[in-house]
């Protein structure tokens, strides 16, 4: 799958059930050695649109779920 297939899928928390933005709305962090993705920095909403401004939460790539059709689905901690 490409970067481009994926980046307009919705990112939802199956736990709290709390939508995320799309995935070009979030940062990918790298591991600088093996080029291997280890987390999202996701954009906090669950307070509200004015939320995206007070921070973002980091989403461990190993807690995504699934890759849907419309969505990424992740379970929070």
């Amino acid at each position: 799958m490409l970067l481009s297939e994926i980046g307009d899928k919705e990112i939802v928390d199956i736990v709290k059930g709390s939508m995320h933005g799309k995935l070009w709305d979030a940062e990918m962090l790298f591991d600088e050695k093996t080029g291997v993705i280890k987390s999202l920095l996701v954009p906090d909403l669950t307070g509200g649109v004015s939320s995206r401004f007070k921070g973002d939460i980091q989403l461990p790539w190993s807690s995504i779920i699934v890759i849907g059709e419309d969505m990424i689905i992740f379970r929070s901690i």
